[in-house]
């Protein structure tokens, strides 16, 4: 496992999310991005690999194109959201929410927070996540620095 895996199934557990998912762009430099779910935690297949989006497509290249936080609920009642969210037709997600991670003002990843069975109170709370993305983007990029 790598410390993103580690890092991931530790915060999935302190945020109580049933899915914690990291997208990154997996194209090599100078073609079209390519996004895909690299790190995951509480998955309940390895379906979640065969996902490939673009920019502007699924949660993780809507967050990509517009560089902010972008959620998504009641998926499971909503055919039209179960297309357009690939990742949560295949892990039964309810609620999803993706967070850009950032670092010179370039995004480096996608994190998702995913939900089976979300409660009816207000959303989760999302200020302890923020918290936590500098840690993070630096496993990023020293995960980065040992491809180098």
């Amino acid at each position: 496992m790598s410390q993103i895996d580690l890092w991931l199934e530790e915060k999935r557990g302190e945020w109580q999310a049933d899915f914690l998912g990291l997208a990154q762009d997996v194209a090599p430099p100078c073609q079209q991005t390519e996004l895909r779910w690299t790190n995951v935690a509480g998955n309940t297949s390895n379906r979640y690999k065969t996902i490939r989006l673009r920019i502007g497509k699924g949660i993780a290249g809507e967050v990509w194109r517009t560089g902010r936080e972008q959620r998504a609920t009641e998926i499971q009642s909503d055919s039209q959201n179960l297309l357009k969210y690939p990742i949560a037709r295949l892990e039964q997600l309810d609620m999803i929410i993706g967070i850009p991670i950032m670092r010179d003002g370039i995004i480096r990843a996608v994190l998702l927070l995913g939900f089976r069975n979300p409660n009816d109170s207000a959303a989760p709370d999302v200020t302890a996540v923020y918290a936590a993305l500098p840690d993070l983007s630096l496993l990023l990029e020293e995960e980065g620095h040992k491809d180098d």
